[in-house]
């Protein structure tokens, strides 16, 4: 692959890391939002059904949206080893390949746990 469409391919993927989590926000709202708006029936004389099928939903689309950003983030990390020539002496070039992208999996590892734990433990507890 040539550096352009390495540059090409890694500017995409990083859209990719913007656009999933605007949805992990924006999904997570709606979650929270339907908790509070809906506690008559996720509420503590709610059914037990409709708790644990909310709680599959809940953990369902936090995998879904966990594997979108890490393999946004592992494409990215990937494209940064192909900047070569003039863009790798550039300060943003050495940035890019400096970057502690195993901490960014992490973090993002660590945040959707905790999220969806949240949620969870607000349906349930």
């Amino acid at each position: 692959m040539t550096n352009t469409n390495s540059i090409h391919w890694a500017t995409m993927r990083q859209r990719d890391v913007v656009a999933g989590f605007g949805f992990f926000v924006f999904f997570n709202t709606a979650l929270l939002a339907l908790i509070v708006l809906g506690s008559d029936v996720l509420g503590h004389d709610g059914s037990h059904d409709a708790k644990v099928g909310f709680g599959i939903i809940a953990v369902a689309i936090n995998l879904m949206l966990w594997i979108w950003n890490d393999s946004a983030i592992v494409d990215v990390q990937a494209s940064s080893k192909d900047i070569a020539g003039a863009d790798l002496e550039t300060a943003i070039g050495q940035k890019s390949v400096k970057a502690p992208w195993a901490m960014y999996r992490v973090l993002v590892l660590v945040i959707t746990v905790l999220v969806t734990g949240s949620i969870i433990y607000g349906v349930f507890w």
